[in-house]
């Protein structure tokens, strides 16, 4: 089989590094091209990982002429299926599918229309609704996931199916070695406490909320990893208000390390599908503190893997920490429990089977017609 893989960005997310997991594990039988951004870090590691067969796309936004190569680049690849991540991809991916009668699957990687305002919503259902017609399936990432994509009233007609997120396991032995080498390069003795957070700086992550949580809990230390929008903004108010407790990382081209050093994971998202970096943290054994919002709750909440507190309540999440930085039995509970959760039900290996076993299926149907 022939899969074109689609997605506008390829800059850090969990979109991009889902891909780049499916590809790793994808068996010889299935031979993967990517249609993408050429933008670090996943544009050369898609480029290593499809030994070549990458075609450039625009970051982020949608380009005619760029959308009527890519046609012509599927039919030269005799693709026998597309795959797209995430809503922006989704458009070229039913255009690809439209002109060359190929089955089309779609993963959106999160319902983002929660800062949308009326007419805005209304306009996005009626464009996905209507373009459905070129997606023969959706894939949720998650069973949160799909219900909310039937409450807010998308892809009611369209078939879809739940493969949930996985993650790569992590040996005991692995993960104290990173940990260790991390803190004694940071200068961190091993009886401090590391709060982690890997993080976009946008509306969607919710990074002022976790921002009010560091300066008001000094008693441990926070590692966020990542950039965007806000981070310049958040670095000057950590200066200007005296928050020492507070590290910014930045982007990093892999974070297993800074995972590994931690002992807990927080996030104050909006909303997510079923975040990566939950499952990356509860493969380390990582208690968590999330937000009650969908993609969270199937992971914490039903695990007991960690903590949920109500969003836009800082104090709340700030009482959770507390609880477990004063308990080392229950955090230590609790990141075990998350753990085999991880280990039972959220692997790569799972995920990229059930991906597979959805790509022939598809495939065989259409060369059956």
């Amino acid at each position: 089989m022939h899969i074109l893989m689609i997605s506008v960005r390829a800059d850090h997310g969990g979109g991009p590094r889902h891909m780049e997991l499916l590809l790793r594990a994808l068996p010889e039988t299935v031979d993967a091209f990517v249609a993408c951004p050429t933008e670090p870090p996943y544009g050369e590691r898609f480029h290593v990982l499809t030994q070549g067969r990458v075609f450039s796309l625009p970051h982020r936004r949608f380009s005619l002429v760029s959308a009527v190569k890519l046609v012509a680049y599927a039919r030269k690849q005799r693709v026998d299926l597309i795959h797209t991540h995430g809503k922006g991809a989704g458009l070229y991916g039913r255009i690809v599918a439209a002109l060359t009668r190929k089955p089309c699957l779609h993963t959106p990687h999160g319902i983002h229309v929660a800062q949308y305002g009326i007419f805005a919503k209304w306009a996005y259902r009626l464009y996905e609704n209507a373009s459905a017609r070129w997606v023969d399936r959706l894939v949720f990432v998650s069973a949160e996931e799909q219900n909310s994509a039937q409450n807010e009233g998308l892809w009611l007609r369209t078939a879809s199916s739940v493969i949930v997120n996985g993650v790569d396991v992590v040996t005991d032995e692995s993960r104290d070695l990173m940990r260790h080498a991390m803190r004694v390069s940071h200068g961190v003795n091993d009886a401090a406490l590391i709060v982690v957070t890997l993080s976009r700086f946008d509306f969607q992550k919710n990074m002022q909320e976790a921002y009010e949580v560091a300066k008001a809990f000094p008693e441990a230390m926070f590692w966020w990893v990542g950039e965007g929008g806000e981070s310049d903004e958040l670095k000057l108010r950590a200066k200007a208000e005296g928050v020492g407790n507070l590290r910014f990382l930045g982007v990093l081209d892999d974070p297993t390390a800074v995972l590994a050093a931690s002992d807990i994971y927080f996030t104050t998202s909006r909303w997510e599908g079923l975040p990566l970096a939950v499952l990356e943290a509860m493969s380390m054994g990582l208690p968590v503190v999330a937000s009650d919002v969908t993609g969270h709750r199937e992971l914490v909440g039903k695990s007991g893997g960690g903590e949920l507190y109500p969003l836009g309540v800082a104090s709340k999440a700030v009482d959770a920490l507390r609880r477990l930085t004063m308990d080392n039995t229950l955090r230590r509970e609790m990141g075990e429990r998350g753990r085999n959760v991880q280990r039972k039900g959220y692997s790569t290996r799972q995920m990229t089977d059930s991906v597979v076993s959805l790509y022939r299926r598809l495939a065989r149907n259409v060369g059956g017609q």
